[in-house]
């Protein structure tokens, strides 16, 4: 059982450039099958012998890439798949962009390890598909965390057996033609979570990417951004929890520069700061009002929901058949360009031009000098891990100071009931937090020293070391220790001797000093009594905080001392891991690239003593490769250009 996915309401159009794209990818799904098929020496099954062998053999996958995403070109409602770190408020943006509060279970953001897919759908409704029945079946909705979730403390699936789960929810969003997806929170990208994530890519039209406001895109972000739209061309970036973290304007003009910087494909992307909460309470005045309630209207304004409603609407589920088109011509484009620059290559060995030489010969050179034992890049990582750890251990000494700080407030400001109820909970909440910016900046720290790297080896080797710090959670701190209360001395008869006895005299003062001034027995009395009473209950009320505030003092010391305790050796381990790491790979890709230019270099000279009439044929053929897949990349340079021209949006 599935939720019917709705037609956007062009969906039966035909965009006037869609039968060009077709043809062009049917074109280059063709060239590069042909190209799959080539022998290893670089000749068509049916060709003679040549000289040279292909600078690389085609990957098989790379036509079926094509014609994938040709097929979707004649698809329905637009796919929007939300993607980002974990605990960035994923599920909360989509529940309010549906205007369903708790339709996904927010945990499910911290925690899931599935997809899910939100349709739109007369009724509300659920399926999860199991490994064992691929049709589906309905569920509660409030057992979506159920087959979506992991559990929080063993981080293990709740059940193992669920591939995703489908949703069906009124909601005029959806109904405009679209289908959103609530991806794994990929947590530093984590290889399993990441894998789902990827794998939810190859049905996306377009992209949201969910940062919150409380720190900028790290570069293990940045990295996943790039390799996450390989073939999407629609990014569209979100900024949460704006009423959470006070900064959050800094923080996006920090993420705008950093794209800038880094990612300039993105530099112009449209980005929106929103409040899920603010959008949350105004649906919910909304449903109670009569719809023209002015308190809704300024809660959803506030929230900064509209622009970003209006954008998804207007920017994808609209434009679905054209942004499919400029997904495809970008996969053809991808898929095509490097084979391109391999046989121009290619030719340039055919032409026996001797610049080519030197070019391998200059890169040969560079590599076996970083292939030295004592290359520089070995001792600047060696000293660049040890400035990483001293940076770690400083920021999370740093977050332990100012947790302290904090207990340090709560105990001083508040009442013994108080105190015991929340500190230990505050306390827990800023132990996460020292985890996550811990984590944060292992992981930015690992990806600039990865990078560092690059640069100090000239950029020779393929690639970005995939290497990243990943701190494992000390099994102590996993379940925090509990708050120990110490024993309640108020209570009983000795307990309230030992309050009243010191009161005594003072109420004895008190009473004498009253019999001054009346002639009365009973007001003296009461004075006494009352005085007495007055400070027996002082005195309960100091023994109270003191017992609380001792009882805090020992829980905020035994906390402070598991994490002073445990982190700090776990930074060490895990810097020294990742340095090794990082030179592991260096040290395979400087080598594995030498081998290759080695490998280039020798069919180069091999090339340059074979007689020119020899290589003729061979030349002439690899010509018209060149030829053919310059032309095609033409096209796709062409097509891609009217599709951003106005006068070609106008569906026919």
């Amino acid at each position: 059982m599935t939720i019917a996915a709705p037609q956007p309401p062009d969906g039966t159009s035909r965009h006037p450039l869609q039968s060009a794209v077709l043809r062009l990818a049917a074109d280059a799904a063709g060239l590069l099958e042909r190209a799959a098929r080539s022998t290893g020496d670089g000749r068509e099954p049916d060709e003679p012998e040549g000289y040279t062998p292909e600078d690389a053999v085609v990957p098989p996958e790379l036509a079926e890439a094509v014609r994938t995403e040709a097929a979707r070109v004649r698809g329905g409602a637009a796919v929007l798949v939300v993607v980002g770190e974990k605990k960035r408020g994923k599920s909360s943006l989509i529940n309010a962009l549906v205007g369903r509060p708790g339709l996904l279970p927010v945990e499910v953001d911290v925690a899931t390890g599935v997809h899910l897919v939100v349709r739109h759908a007369a009724e509300t409704q659920a399926v999860a598909f199991l490994e064992d029945d691929a049709a589906g079946h309905p569920i509660p909705v409030a057992a979506i965390g159920e087959y979506a979730a992991l559990d929080p403390l063993s981080q293990e699936p709740y059940r193992h057996d669920v591939r995703h789960v489908e949703v069906g929810v009124p909601s005029s969003l959806l109904a405009s033609g679209l289908v959103l997806i609530d991806t794994p929170g990929v947590g530093g990208l984590v290889s399993g979570h990441a894998r789902i994530t990827m794998a939810t890519l190859a049905r996306a039209d377009a992209l949201v990417f969910v940062v919150n406001g409380q720190s900028e895109l790290t570069a293990s972000e940045l990295r996943f951004l790039e390799r996450a739209t390989e073939r999407i061309t629609e990014v569209v970036f979100v900024l949460t929890q704006t009423d959470k973290y006070g900064r959050w304007e800094e923080v996006l003009e920090r993420n705008r520069r950093l794209l800038a910087e880094h990612a300039a494909r993105y530099a112009h992307a449209p980005w929106f700061a929103v409040s899920s909460r603010a959008k949350e309470d105004a649906d919910l005045a909304a449903a109670a009002g009569d719809g023209d309630d002015p308190v809704a209207a300024q809660r959803l304004g506030l929230s900064g929901f509209p622009p970003l409603l209006d954008a998804l609407t207007d920017r994808i589920a609209a434009r679905s058949t054209e942004l499919r088109l400029e997904n495809c011509l970008h996969t053809v484009t991808s898929a095509v360009a490097p084979l391109a620059a391999a046989q121009e290559r290619r030719l340039r060995s055919l032409q026996q031009d001797p610049a080519l030489q030197e070019e391998v010969q200059r890169r040969r050179d560079a590599l076996r000098a970083l292939q030295g034992e004592d290359a520089a890049w070995r001792r600047t990582l060696t000293r660049s891990s040890r400035d990483l750890e001293r940076r770690l251990r400083l920021g999370f000494q740093r977050n332990v100071n100012d947790l302290r700080q904090l207990a340090e407030e709560k105990m001083a400001a508040s009442p013994p009931a108080v105190l015991a109820a929340e500190l230990p909970r505050d306390l827990q909440a800023g132990v996460e937090a020292i985890w996550l910016d811990l984590d944060t900046a292992a992981r930015r720290g690992t990806a600039e020293l990865a990078a560092a790297m690059e640069q100090v080896c000239g950029g020779t080797a393929d690639g970005e070391p995939g290497a990243e710090l990943a701190l494992t959670r000390p099994r102590r701190l996993e379940a925090l220790p509990a708050v120990v209360h110490s024993d309640d001395m108020n209570g009983g008869v000795l307990g309230f001797v030992e309050r009243v006895m010191p009161a005594w005299g003072a109420g004895g003062l008190a009473a004498g000093i009253t019999m001054l001034f009346t002639a009365s027995v009973v007001a003296p009395l009461a004075a006494g009594f009352g005085m007495v009473a007055l400070l027996s209950g002082r005195r309960k009320r100091r023994q109270e905080m003191a017992r609380a505030r001792g009882d805090a003092i020992r829980y905020t010391n035994r906390l402070i001392a598991e994490l002073t305790t445990e982190i700090p050796p776990q930074i060490s381990s895990s810097v020294e891991e990742i340095t090794d790491r990082l030179a592991e790979q260096l040290t395979e890709r400087l080598a594995a690239q030498r081998v290759a230019l080695e490998e280039e270099l020798a069919l180069h000279q091999k090339h340059l003593s074979t007689a020119s009439e020899q290589l003729a044929r061979e030349r002439e053929r690899t010509r018209r490769r060149v030829d053919s897949l310059n032309d095609l990349l033409a096209r796709s340079r062409d097509l891609s250009a009217r599709l951003d021209s106005p006068a070609e949006r106008e569906p026919q």
